[in-house]
């Protein structure tokens, strides 16, 4: 999924929290596994429309809303 600064969110778990994607960045993996390394991890921090928090989250418990 390509989510962007300024695109709209929302958690898979709770679809009313939905809010704007302030910050994108990622995350290194430090688990170890013999067969070689991992990518790393994408965290989104959003603004909530619901109570106004800002929320640190995966990517992949988020999903893109498309209006």
């Amino acid at each position: 999924m390509n989510v962007r600064e300024g695109d709209t969110v929302e958690v898979i778990h709770h679809m009313s929290n939905r809010g704007i994607v302030k910050k994108v960045y990622f995350v290194k993996v430090t688990a170890g596994t013999v067969g070689g390394s991992f990518s790393k991890r994408r965290r989104i921090i959003f603004e909530s429309q619901l109570d106004g928090k800002m929320y640190d989250m995966l990517l992949s418990d988020l999903r893109l809303v498309r209006e």
